[in-house]
């Protein structure tokens, strides 16, 4: 909550360490079934009973997580004063109702860990070499969305109670509260590994064809990951917000050209474009936010459809590139 010590911010994805998730064991470790670590039980058990002895098991079982956890919740770290924080942390009841909430809320994980062991086989089998990380759950008290580790990602139970959750709504904007549903947990899962992995975003030099293309290739890698999910759920759009964006799409890109946006540098252009938001107002107050990479995936699988080519193929394919073979005009 954005009044209790500015315990609430937007959903961001936070790199703390270099993620690499490349191994290179034999087919049985691509089908072994994902488990996601409980970190988020464990915290709150010793809550309930704070000792020296569990502190130290704490330690010992997330040695990374721990410490990156306390700096992106607490801004603390240190192994001195660390525990004293953190029960200082969550000693508010307000927070410590949300912890409980989200614990009931994800009691059993055995649906994600299913789908996210289907997710790991479908890695196998588009992008050799590759596997999906460990996974585990936090909670951050509406902070850190996502933390990535070395081979390790853990996400926010709390930022997933469902969009009509009592105490979202005085925090998050409607946009922002569609999204924090349960059916999200496995694409953004995917999709922290993906960006952190697989796809990653060049910061020197981008330009908006660049960052949309980036995106693009995120969306169109969760689409043969995740199959049977909707390409609104994909997008995290409703149903009239996709209507909009196909019945638009001519005059979105004729302005996107028009304006000469494509080339450009400006990166509060291109976040405006790219991120999050009511509306993706350099195009239209009526359009939903992120327009920018609903056209970077429609020039992807354009891309796609004429080249016939795999997916790693795409990944390695530059945006200029993608543009031009794509033939995109809609």
């Amino acid at each position: 909550m954005k009044n209790i010590s500015y315990l609430l911010v937007i959903t961001i994805i936070s790199f703390i360490a270099c993620s690499s998730t490349t191994k290179k064991g034999n087919d049985n470790e691509a089908q072994a079934e994902i488990k996601i670590l409980r970190f988020d039980k464990d915290i709150y058990n010793y809550l309930q009973n704070p000792n020296v002895e569990t502190e130290s098991q704490l330690k010992d079982r997330y040695p990374l997580l721990l410490p990156a956890f306390g700096r992106v919740t607490m801004n603390n770290s240190d192994p001195e004063t660390f525990f004293l924080s953190l029960r200082e942390y969550f000693s508010h009841p307000a927070l410590m109702g949300i912890y409980k909430d989200a614990l009931s809320t994800f009691d059993n994980l055995s649906p994600y860990e299913q789908e996210l062991t289907l997710v790991n086989q479908r890695v196998s089998e588009h992008l050799t070499g590759k596997q999906l990380p460990q996974f585990a759950m936090h909670v951050s008290g509406f902070r850190e969305n996502v933390i990535i580790l070395n081979n390790l990602i853990s996400i926010s139970a709390d930022k997933y109670l469902g969009s009509n959750y009592a105490a979202y709504k005085e925090f998050f904007q409607p946009y922002e509260r569609q999204q924090m549903q349960p059916q999200f947990i496995v694409k953004d899962y995917t999709k922290a590994w993906l960006m952190s992995d697989i796809i990653k975003t060049e910061t020197e030099n981008q330009t908006l064809l660049s960052a949309m293309i980036d995106e693009g290739k995120i969306l169109y890698a969760l689409s043969i990951l995740l199959p049977e999910t909707t390409k609104d759920d994909l997008m995290g759009y409703t149903s009239a917000q996709s209507a909009w964006c196909k019945e638009n799409e001519k005059e979105t890109w004729k302005q996107i050209v028009k304006q000469n946006y494509l080339f450009s540098t400006d990166y509060m252009l291109i976040n405006r474009i790219i991120d999050e938001a009511q509306a993706t107002i350099d195009i239209s107050e009526k359009s939903p936010g992120r327009l920018g990479c609903w056209i970077g995936w429609q020039i992807i699988e354009k891309y796609a459809k004429r080249k016939d080519i795999s997916l790693q193929e795409i990944i390695n394919t530059d945006a200029q590139t993608i543009l031009k073979d794509s033939k995109y005009n809609p």
